[in-house]
């Protein structure tokens, strides 16, 4: 019953699925898993503390300038859209390319955007994006978790090579109090969706703070990617090529 609230979090957990990768599942748990998205970002992401510290306050150095920002595995647009209100608000001119691989959410994606036509929604893998240029900002939410170590070493080089001013790549801190915590708002929040179990295998595959500094020790040691805490949970890589 322990192992229930507090699972063994000494090594990250790549084996298993989580429910909503799976092909075949019900429809209408689907869309309201990706739905219940928005909330859950809202309030325990950080998302848009960190966009705003580490992006809009490089935009405000030029604000006459138009600027691109990539939003990697954007799921349902909820960040690319907070991303484009907050440039609104400040009068800054911002484009924005929402990226996502899962053809079944391109469309609740496409319903979301309807009004804003500074977001561009592209199907494509995190992992081959030789089809796409440079962009100013790069930012993921809660996608280095869902890859291998290998493969976040191709994705991380992918994006340096595409990246002018920062990116940000925000993810979860593997945690028994991320875990316990998630539990209990997830049973009393996001009921008949997936997030009950998706979130808790997503807070075992995230990352422990000396992993990823060890990791870009290794894999970057040349690069200025710097590895943030942050609260709630979250363990941030943070690169800015040139000073800004």
């Amino acid at each position: 019953m322990l192992d229930y609230f507090f699972p063994d979090m000494r090594q990250r957990n790549t084996s298993e699925k989580e429910l909503l990768e799976l092909a075949n599942v019900d429809v209408d748990r689907f869309q309201r898993t990706i739905r219940q998205f928005k909330l859950i970002n809202y309030l325990f992401s950080a998302s848009s503390r960190l966009m705003r510290e580490h992006f809009f306050t490089i935009m405000e150095q030029d604000p006459d300038r138009m600027y691109t920002l990539l939003d990697v595995g954007a799921g349902g647009c909820d960040i690319a859209i907070r991303a484009a209100r907050e440039a609104r608000k400040r009068g800054l001119k911002l484009n924005i390319t929402a990226l996502d691989n899962d053809r079944r959410i391109i469309p609740i994606a496409y319903q979301a955007i309807r009004d804003y036509p500074e977001i561009q929604i592209i199907e494509g893998n995190a992992l081959n994006l030789s089809l796409l240029g440079s962009f100013d900002f790069v930012f993921s939410n809660h996608l280095l978790h869902h890859l291998a170590w290998d493969d976040i070493k191709q994705f991380l080089d992918s994006i340096i090579a595409r990246t002018r001013l920062a990116f940000v790549m925000n993810d979860l801190k593997r945690s028994n109090w991320a875990y316990l915590g998630f539990t209990i708002f997830s049973r009393l929040l996001t009921r008949r969706s997936f997030h009950f179990y998706d979130g808790r295998l997503s807070i075992r595959r995230g990352f422990l703070p000396e992993e990823l500094k060890e990791f870009i020790r290794i894999n970057f040691p040349n690069r200025a990617i710097h590895v943030v805490e942050t609260y709630p949970a979250r363990v941030v890589l943070v690169y800015k090529p040139a000073k800004v």
